[in-house]
């Protein structure tokens, strides 16, 4: 449910315009939600299709360019600048990271988001920071919400350094140490 001011007439609303209100999704309210909040209703037009088009996505696959081959590195960086132009997104493939790493970041990222609201914004982005979780880009959207949840950190290449395990520690507790 989103918890929203609760005067919503139209005099309200030119009088908030400029002003940025905060709404936060509560998933424990929505069993006894039977209409779905206005905010969250998208005009017909920006809906997505009830026959969506098949999604092919471009894999790059990174043996080639993990090889250190000038070429290789070359032509890889090129399918990776067309599928971020023509796509905005692409999948990697052949990238040398282990397979249950993989299935373990998935299983604690949906541990995160499947916990009670309250938890999750232990971890709430503050004002001015890319980092931390969100439950939506208000600033991004000027009229309806969009139906979902983020969770960014910093990361660093720096072997030596445990920047996104001691996100997680600070932020979140020792409990939740095994998410870095």
């Amino acid at each position: 449910m989103l918890i929203a001011p609760q005067n919503t007439s139209a005099e309200n609303h030119d009088n908030m315009e400029g002003q940025k209100q905060l709404h936060h999704f509560d998933e424990s309210l929505m069993p006894n939600q039977s209409n779905i909040p206005s905010q969250f209703i998208w005009p017909d037009h920006e809906k997505p299709c009830l026959t969506p088009p098949e999604l092919r996505i471009p894999p790059i696959d990174l043996k080639a360019f993990l090889s250190g081959d000038p070429q290789a590195v070359s032509a890889i960086c090129a399918e990776a600048n067309e599928a971020c132009k023509k796509h905005g997104f692409f999948l990697v493939v052949n990238h040398g990271v282990d397979r249950k790493l993989i299935a373990q970041a998935h299983k604690l990222i949906d541990d995160f988001f499947c916990m009670q609201l309250s938890q999750k914004q232990k971890a709430q982005r503050k004002i001015g920071e890319h980092c931390g979780y969100a439950n939506s880009f208000i600033g991004r959207f000027s009229s309806k919400l969009p139906w979902k949840e983020t969770l960014s950190f910093h990361y660093s290449a720096d072997k030596s350094r445990k920047t996104v395990e001691d996100y997680f520690l600070n932020v979140m507790g020792e409990d939740f140490k095994q998410f870095g």
